[in-house]
């Protein structure tokens, strides 16, 4: 929150313009859960409500991350890292309620975020400042990331492969069991918290040698009176844990309305493929992460905006996929959902095989000489473009 001084000289309160976004969309669900506006206009206010809540919401989870960030002494990269892990819990909510509703459309959901990212990822590199025509990535991506898009694009291209065999030789299994599903998830995810410990642990590595964070410096996030950041950055404990609260809330309801936007959706356009309905879907769950992007980049904030494109497209599969398969298989096994899984078609095979090439150029793109060349750009373009165009066909 900010202040600002009164006329005793004591702290006085103000509300910031994301706190009244984040009221206003408050305001506006509850309206709507009482008075039920039908047809367009009623959905159009459902995502009005969800946006500014999700918008809201993470801003706050920023601002908690800022300032855990610059309690703990993290530099601007590992604290964009963690920016970008907390600005996918609106994803994760609108993802449990369509656990609830289509386990199956939840599932295509998280893995086009996937596809998606990638894309931002491959276009904010156009406008990363370049030296000779290339573009530096950051040395964390390079030792940690790389590892990472390997170990997922492996993982992804044995499942895929594993529900080729049983789909061609007419198996009795025609679909991915809860167990499956937590295994998968459980490796996702434990892969994930160990990255996030060896990047901290690299980034304090760095700085303890002195080496500057490619140009951004190596000062922990908020060490620079915020310089670009967002004012009202908590300075204590329980003003991070505060703001997370408030965060975690909107997002939860934000997530809520944007289901509602997605079930219209799909009764409305019944022609649509669920491919399209997830790629619609992906990129309305994505605005956090384009919010994100959008503001570092206006404040020549290069590193920040970057190690949350990255984040995006690698937390996707390793936090949000791993949770949303995670839930999956709880509630079939709390009951709520009644044996209720993930079939194994074209479309979810599919989904899961394109993210090995995905990750594999990308790895090979950033480990080669830590650099983003042009060629690189466009062949990642070229490459996402038409993984997304097939996905997208009728299947």
């Amino acid at each position: 929150m900010s202040e600002t001084v009164g006329d005793a000289g004591k702290p006085a309160f103000r509300m910031p313009v994301w706190g009244w976004v984040l009221v206003a969309g408050l305001a506006l669900a509850v309206t709507l859960h009482f008075v039920h506006v039908t047809g367009v206009v009623g959905v159009l206010l459902e995502l009005l409500a969800g946006l500014m809540l999700i918008g809201g919401s993470c801003e706050a989870l920023i601002i908690a991350v800022e300032g855990g960030s610059a309690l703990l002494g993290w530099s601007k990269f590992v604290g964009g890292t963690f920016a970008a892990v907390v600005s996918n819990i609106p994803e994760i909510a609108l993802l449990g309620f369509f656990v609830v509703d289509d386990p199956t459309m939840a599932f295509l959901i998280g893995l086009m975020s996937v596809y998606t990212n990638s894309m931002t990822f491959a276009l904010y590199a156009v406008l990363l400042p370049k030296d000779r025509g290339a573009a530096k990535i950051p040395a964390p991506i390079v030792k940690a990331g790389t590892d990472l898009l390997s170990f997922g694009g492996g993982l992804c291209l044995a499942l895929a492969g594993t529900m080729i065999v049983l789909r061609e030789f007419e198996s009795p299994i025609t679909a991915i069991g809860a167990p499956e599903l937590a295994f998968v998830g459980g490796a996702l995810f434990l892969v994930f918290v160990t990255f996030l410990v060896t990047l901290v642990k690299n980034s304090k590595e760095d700085a303890a040698q002195g080496h500057p964070k490619d140009g951004e410096g190596a000062a922990p996030a908020g060490a620079e009176g915020h310089g670009g950041a967002h004012a009202g950055v908590p300075t204590t404990l329980a003003g991070v844990l505060g703001l997370l609260g408030v965060g975690v809330l909107g997002s939860f309801l934000g997530g809520h309305a944007m289901s509602d936007v997605g079930d219209f959706i799909v009764t409305t356009f019944p022609g649509l493929s669920n491919m399209v309905v997830a790629l619609l879907l992906a990129l309305i769950s994505g605005v956090p992460t384009y919010v994100i992007v959008g503001n570092a980049h206006l404040q020549r904030q290069s590193l920040i905006a970057l190690s949350n494109t990255f984040g995006g497209l690698t937390q996707n599969l390793f936090n949000t996929m791993a949770i949303c398969c995670l839930m999956i298989a709880g509630f079939n096994w709390a009951g709520v959902l009644d044996h209720s899984t993930i079939p194994i078609n074209a479309a979810t095979t599919l989904s899961l095989l394109f993210i090995y090439p995905t990750y594999s150029i990308l790895s090979r793109a950033i480990e080669d000489d830590g650099k983003f060349n042009w060629i690189e750009i466009v062949s990642l373009l070229a490459l996402f473009s038409f993984l997304m165009f097939l996905l997208t066909q009728e299947l």
